[in-house]
């Protein structure tokens, strides 16, 4: 009898073992594509892998009631030049009985090309507008014998999201020559990963797209980030051309009209009269004869106080040196003939230089960073270190202060803002301002909204 019971409890033992092997789940192969080229470089990081592998375990525990193996790392990644005419995956395992074997595909699409084909086309084709990049992520576990499991595949298309960071968006230059972007750092890629797998491997899924927000990549660099770390971030809201932010306990709205022209009438049958100074400087100037002179004009708002300004910008079209659009009207007057108005009042005069290069700001082009702290992940060893060169620089006189406005980024999209020699603010935007922080408490709303009309002036291409 008790050898009865010795041999029932060892059975019990072993089928407890079956049912535990049979959990079990090997990740045979993930290959990787990604068209930027750098995003799958983050699998090459120890740390990254072992941290995709220990979530991966969990969500197929949640999902499937399976565990990998091993969640030390991600084995046996291979890493693709192309998708392009790709042959099936090798299912080249050992066979096994008690286990399953999973096989993940994770290719890394630049939407343009995702969005070609009509069958890509969602209903709400405004994502399409969003679109920074699309994973496409496949799925597949296969039985001991061959035969499918389980098998899906998941389109993500990675939009923007409102974060706190800021700085100079990762972009670089492929080897095709074209301009590429980085679209999440390695945090945000690893937890967009999670989120990928956690609805790819949920059976009740029916999704074949969707849309995950992730927070960019910036590069790291020495002027903008060790600026804003810890500094609270102030977010605009811009509808219609109108700016809405709360700053200094109140709300604020600014007005920034449409790019206008004026053109600036010398010469023919009907001149007109113009400021001695600036009627000199233009007659002064090389190409004069063969060329045009027009007055670049924007209307401006502040609402809140209900007053209106005017921007105005002098610059020289100039056949003899003409550049293609949208930089024709970029060839601003030497000189302070560029103002600021508040009806018939000179608020502001300033002269704005081009391509000044600063020899103390620096980019690192090798290293990533997440925007909000000094943290950041090498990418390559080549390129260490690039000199920054500001698009435009904007220096003169508001009220009776000195103000210098240097705007940096690819095309213009971080300004800085000094007052004198004392950087006062930091705001990331083009044409309007998307955040900013303000590191002067004493600045007046009043006159922030002046920078920022001529900051983030229409013609600052």
């Amino acid at each position: 009898m008790n050898m009865r019971k010795i041999i029932l409890f060892l059975l019990l033992i072993l089928c407890a073992r079956v049912v535990q092997a049979q959990k079990n789940i090997v990740l045979e192969k993930m290959r990787c594509f990604s068209a930027t080229g750098i995003t799958m470089n983050y699998f090459k990081d120890e740390a990254i892998r072992k941290t995709i592998a220990a979530q991966l375990s969990k969500t197929l525990l949640q999902h499937h009631h399976l565990s990998l193996t091993d969640t030390s790392t991600l084995p046996n990644i291979e890493y693709l030049n192309s998708v392009g005419n790709l042959p099936p995956v090798d299912l080249a395992f050992t066979r096994d009985d008690s286990r399953l074997h999973l096989y993940i595909d994770l290719f890394e699409i630049e939407p343009s090309t995702f969005f070609a084909y009509p069958d890509n086309i969602p209903g709400d084709t405004t994502i399409k507008e969003r679109a920074k990049s699309v994973f496409l992520i496949k799925g597949s576990l296969i039985n001991s014998d061959k035969t499918i499991a389980f098998s899906e595949q998941l389109n993500v298309v990675v939009s923007a999201a409102e974060t706190q960071s800021m700085g100079i968006v990762y972009r670089y230059f492929g080897g095709d020559g074209r301009l590429r972007q980085i679209v999440t750092p390695p945090k945000a890629f690893m937890e967009l990963f999670k989120a990928a797998t956690n609805i790819l491997f949920n059976p009740a899924n029916q999704l074949e797209m969707v849309e995950i927000k992730a927070s960019p990549a910036y590069f790291a660099e020495n002027f903008i980030i060790p600026n804003i770390f810890n500094q609270p971030k102030i977010f605009v809201s811009t509808i219609k051309n109108i700016s809405t932010y709360n700053y200094a306990g109140s709300a604020e709205m600014i007005r920034l009209g449409p790019a206008l022209y004026e053109e600036v009438m010398l010469k023919g049958k009907n001149p007109q009269k113009y400021p001695n100074d600036i009627t000199t400087a233009i007659k002064n100037t090389a190409h004069y004869a063969g060329s045009d002179f027009v007055f670049l004009r924007q209307d401006c708002r502040d609402v809140i106080r209900d007053k209106n300004y005017l921007l105005k910008l002098t610059t020289q079209v100039d056949p003899e040196n003409m550049q293609m659009a949208p930089f024709t009207f970029t060839n601003f007057l030497t000189g302070k003939f560029h103002y600021l108005f508040q009806e018939k009042d000179t608020i502001a005069r300033f002269n704005i230089l081009k391509r000044i290069p600063d020899e103390s700001k620096k980019l690192y082009p090798n290293r990533i960073s997440n925007g909000n702290d000094t943290s950041f992940f090498t990418v390559s060893t080549a390129n260490p270190e690039a000199r920054v060169t500001y698009d435009y620089v904007a220096t003169g006189t508001i009220g009776n202060q000195n103000f210098t406005i240097k705007c940096s980024g690819f095309t213009n999209t971080v300004k800085e803002i000094y007052l004198g020699n004392k950087l006062i603010c930091i705001a990331q935007g083009k044409f309007s301002p998307e955040k900013f922080v303000v590191f002067d408490a004493s600045l007046s709303p009043e006159l922030l909204n002046q920078l920022f009309m001529i900051g983030f002036n229409r013609f600052f291409e």
